[in-house]
Formats: C-alpha cells, structure tokens, sequence
C-alpha cells in the first residue's frame, strides 16, 4: 500500500503546486493579517487533497478520513466558541461556522456511508464538493487557453500545463458534458482535443453559472437529502 500511496502522491503533487499555495496562503495573510482564516484555508485544502489522493489508492476507504477531520473539526470548533464566548469575550462568528461545517461533514460522509458512495464512484463529478469544483474550474481555465493554440492530446495538455495527465482527464470530462472540449480524431488512440469558443462567451458563461450555482446548491442540501 506504501507504494500505491507514493505513486499517488507523485501523481497528484508537484513543487510548483506547493509553491503557489504557500505563496497564496502568504497574500490572504498579508491582506487579512487573520492567522486563523489562513489555517482554516490551509486545513481545507489539505482535507481535500488527502480524500482525493486516498481515492487514488486501492483498499483504502477516504470516508474515514473524512470522518475523522470532521470529528476533529468539531471538537476543536467547539472549544475554541467556548474560550471565545466565556473567556476571550471577543466575535463568536468564526467558531461558530466552524461548528456548522462540522456539523455538515458528519451528515454528509453519513451520506456517503448510507448511500454507498466513494470518490471513485461514476457520479464523482456530479457530486463533487464545492472545494474540488474550484479546483477543477482552476485547472479547466489554464486547459482552455493551452487549447485555444491548437489541438492536443492528454499528454501534451499535461507538459503544456504542468498538470497531471489524470487532472487533464478530470478537466476534460467535465468540460466535455457541454462540448466545451471535444475530440478532434477520437478514433485515435491518442485523440487530440480542441475548444468550442463558441461556449466561452458572455452567454456560454452564463449557461456555466446558473448550472454551477445549481450544482452548488444541490451539493450543500446532499447530506439533508441523503440520510435514509
């Protein structure tokens, strides 16, 4: 399992992607100055990360791990509204969010529990957390432009944007649900794949909003919907 674990690392991790977010991470403190929204954002993207590198990886079950971050977010959430309500007598929003999202990841990995459902599942990009959604529009955004030279393979994609060749994959079957990406020779072993502009204008930009806020939304009321 070592090994599956460290190929799935080396897939998904790079020293540039770790650059960014450390360099991210140092902006939102520089402008905020708020350390706790810092390690809030940086416990996020770890929590992600490590769900979606464990899917990766055969005979491990990342529903726990979700469980576990859940449990350890609502522990320390909660301690953390005591001191601030009765000791530091200061602005009890923060914590108490903190609550509410533990209290929605315990119902949703309920959910996924109840409902069978693991991050391998076919439904992946349907159901994907807003957190995973952000990051595929991140990626989806630098593949479009790469194809708006010319056509290119999942390969290609990958060199030219300094992405795995399974995050290419991810961008392209999302964006291929609307032909926003499709393949020029897919009878090819390795099919190229170009961009409709026709879909990157103000009204294909507002088909893509109202179908992701509609996504979203459907997304934050899963864990409500899904408990029997």
């Amino acid at each position: 399992m070592h090994s599956a674990l460290w190929a799935a690392l080396r897939r998904r991790v790079s020293l540039r992607t770790g650059l960014l977010w450390i360099l991210s991470l140092a902006v939102v403190y520089f402008f905020t100055t708020n350390l706790s929204m810092v390690i809030g954002i940086a416990a996020a993207y770890l929590f992600v990360g490590t769900t979606d590198l464990l899917a990766d990886v055969p005979g491990v079950d990342e529903r726990w791990v979700k469980t576990g971050f859940a449990v350890f977010l609502g522990a320390a959430s909660t301690g953390w509204l005591w001191y601030t309500l009765f000791a530091a007598d200061g602005q009890a929003w923060l914590p108490l969010a903190a609550v509410v999202v533990s209290l929605w990841l315990v119902l949703d990995v309920r959910a996924d529990f109840v409902q069978g459902r693991r991050l391998d599942s076919p439904d992946e990009f349907e159901d994907m957390t807003s957190a995973e959604a952000m990051l595929v529009m991140q990626h989806a955004h630098l593949v479009v432009q790469t194809l708006q030279d010319e056509p290119m393979t999942v390969l290609e994609l990958a060199t030219a944007c300094d992405l795995t060749p399974s995050r290419v994959e991810d961008v392209i079957d999302v964006a291929s649900e609307d032909g926003t990406i499709y393949p020029v020779d897919p009878d090819t072993d390795e099919p190229r794949y170009a961009v409709d502009e026709r879909k990157l204008g103000a009204s294909g930009l507002g088909r893509q909003a109202v179908g992701g806020l509609s996504g979203l939304l459907a997304r934050i009321a899963r864990p409500l919907t899904d408990q029997f």
